[in-house]
């Protein structure tokens, strides 16, 4: 006796041989014959692809095809969304050609005589291994809510997009304030000079390049003809490379507080720490912080435009969480937690510069700023690069 088995195939198979004869339907609606499904679908309010299926092809586990078909524009099969445009032609297409494929499978329809009325079986020759049954398809649920945002959402992140100006609405903290580093914009400092950390007899200078983190000491020498105090507190840092016209980049490394001084200089403890911090680092007195509490910038039209200087690290095209300079400062009015778009201007008349990028102020000198930029959407936060002022804290 030969063997028979019930395959997914043959379910499929079973499911078109159906609508083709017109023998079965949904209790819902009669599915549509082969010939008069549309080529494409546009969804509607409420629509699911388990709804999609029934009406189309009068079987709703069939749902899984047509997820197939449009994995472009569908992300999550549980949800389709108003406006999205399905393909069905290769749905109709296959489910045409199944009546016709050849193989070794036969498939047999119910209610053929001799065979008792149920779900189609699938022949095997003799020796041939059957087929495992497969389980059927789960349908996904259908959607709780239409006003329900998820992940897979895309006006969920077309709106994450365009809502980054309301998420930058806060004021700069002061860790972000002393860490963002600056130009020196050809100006005499008062540098002073680490000397190096101190052990526990305080040397006032170890002979070899030696690291501090937070809560060592080091050792500091004062700028020529100056003197620290106990309590002073510095930002110690390095020079990181020259700007044609602005000077040399100020990377910060830490924040001291002087505990000591004596004739040669004065030992300090390391209260906040960016980056390592070594023997050879310059130190400057420490930039009084204006906590702004909660005020927030606003936004406004039409806004100063300046332009990116340079980038604060190697990379000439920076990344999210990087910093920039640009060439707007305190004489322009600029302010820390002011927020600039970098603007992309694209060839063609008559087109608006898109933004590309969103900078925080987070640092200001006369004629220059440090801006943290926050987001990056698209390529163009270069040399040059144009920048607008959107959001401005209120003075």
């Amino acid at each position: 006796m030969r063997k028979r088995t019930i395959s997914r195939f043959s379910i499929i198979v079973a499911c078109c041989a159906a609508l083709a004869v017109g023998s079965s339907a949904v209790e819902a609606q009669e599915p549509q014959p082969v010939s008069q499904v549309p080529d494409r679908h546009v969804v509607v309010k409420g629509e699911t692809l388990w709804d999609l299926a029934s009406r189309y092809f009068g079987d709703p586990l069939l749902w899984p095809e047509i997820y197939r078909l449009n994995t472009t524009v569908v992300e999550d099969p549980h949800w389709i969304f108003p406006g999205e445009e399905l393909r069905l032609a290769g749905m109709a297409v296959a489910q045409a050609g199944m009546e016709g494929m050849e193989g070794r499978a036969e498939v047999i329809e119910p209610g053929v005589e001799g065979m008792p009325e149920g779900p189609p079986v699938q022949r095997v020759a003799e020796g041939e291994v059957p087929e495992a049954p497969l389980p059927p398809p789960v349908a996904p649920p259908p959607p709780q809510s239409s006003n329900v945002p998820t992940i897979f959402s895309r006006a969920a992140a077309q709106s994450s997009v365009l809502g980054i100006e309301r998420m930058e609405r806060r004021a700069v903290r002061q860790f972000e304030f002393y860490s963002a580093g600056f130009l020196t914009e050809d100006q005499e400092l008062p540098w002073g000079s680490v000397l190096g950390a101190v052990g526990e007899e305080k040397l006032r200078r170890l002979p070899s390049t030696t690291f501090a983190t937070v809560y060592d000491y080091i050792s500091i020498l004062p700028p020529t003809g100056g003197t620290y105090r106990v309590g002073d507190s510095l930002l110690v840092g390095s020079l990181v490379r020259p700007v044609p016209g602005w000077g040399q980049i100020f990377r910060p490394s830490g924040v001291v507080r002087v505990t000591e001084v004596g004739a040669d200089g004065a030992i300090a403890q390391v209260m906040g720490q960016f980056h390592r911090i070594s023997d050879g680092q310059l130190a400057l007195p420490l930039e009084p912080f204006s906590d702004p509490g909660g005020v927030m910038p606003v936004p406004i039209e039409n806004g100063m435009m300046g332009a990116i200087i340079t980038p604060r690290g190697e990379n000439p095209v920076p990344s999210q969480l990087q910093h920039v300079f640009i060439n707007l400062g305190r004489n322009a009015g600029v302010a820390p937690g002011d927020l600039f778009a970098v603007l992309k201007m694209d060839k063609g008349e008559g087109l608006d510069p898109r933004k590309v990028a969103y900078l925080r102020i987070v640092h200001v000198r006369d004629e220059s700023a440090t801006g943290l930029i926050t987001n990056v959407m698209d390529l163009g936060t270069a040399d040059g690069a144009p920048v607008q002022l959107i959001r401005k804290m209120p003075s």
